[in-house]
């Protein structure tokens, strides 16, 4: 069985498709220049709910990657409509210089496999950081990116690390509608006031 480049697992067929599958979904939002480099921990299981596939019908995607997708996209500033068109969305977060990246890149079916294969993951991060994306700026979301902290800043990236009270953006309820409803302080909203004025 081939071994995966972006978790170093023995892995079939389908599973080096999809990889690639989304590794072609992101480069076409890639800005050239990266003013927020956005790190999550890792894609979610299935492809429809990732980031940047644009959904047309929205009822594909899970609750949680929708509510995920709006949260984020609240980085962009209030929503000129009531529908959100993803697509656009995207090409909006391209042309701010937003680009969202994970630090393991192949799914990870439970948190204490993802904890651990990050922290596998932290040396090859810094490198894609430093030498690919070459961000103006660094925000971190969701609790396993707390691995990646200390290694960054330890690389020079210290004053240009956006963290929420010192560690990752992460808001418990994300995914529940009925308590993020309740929660008042919305993860995007947090997100647009953290981001540098532009």
């Amino acid at each position: 069985m081939p071994v995966c480049d972006g978790c170093g697992l023995e892995v079939g067929e389908a599973h080096i498709r999809q990889r690639i599958e989304r590794l072609e979904l992101a480069t076409r939002f890639r800005p050239i220049h990266i003013q927020v480099l956005f790190v999550d921990s890792a894609p979610p299981l299935r492809l429809e709910d990732f980031f940047y596939r644009p959904a047309k019908d929205r009822s594909f995607r899970s609750v949680g990657s929708r509510m995920y997708f709006d949260e984020i996209m609240k980085c962009l500033g209030p929503p000129s409509s009531r529908e959100l068109k993803e697509e656009s969305a995207l090409a909006d977060f391209q042309r701010r210089g937003y680009f969202l990246v994970h630090a393991v890149e192949c799914p990870v079916e439970n948190d204490e496999d993802l904890e651990e294969s990050l922290r596998r993951h932290v040396p090859g991060v810094v490198r894609r950081v430093q030498s690919s994306y070459k961000p103006k700026s660094i925000l971190l979301l969701s609790q396993p990116t707390y691995h990646l902290v200390e290694p960054l800043q330890s690389a020079g990236w210290d004053g240009r690390l956006i963290l929420d009270n010192g560690e990752p953006f992460v808001d418990p309820f994300l995914g529940d509608p009925q308590n993020q409803a309740e929660f008042g302080t919305a993860l995007g909203d947090r997100l647009l006031r953290a981001l540098p004025s532009s």
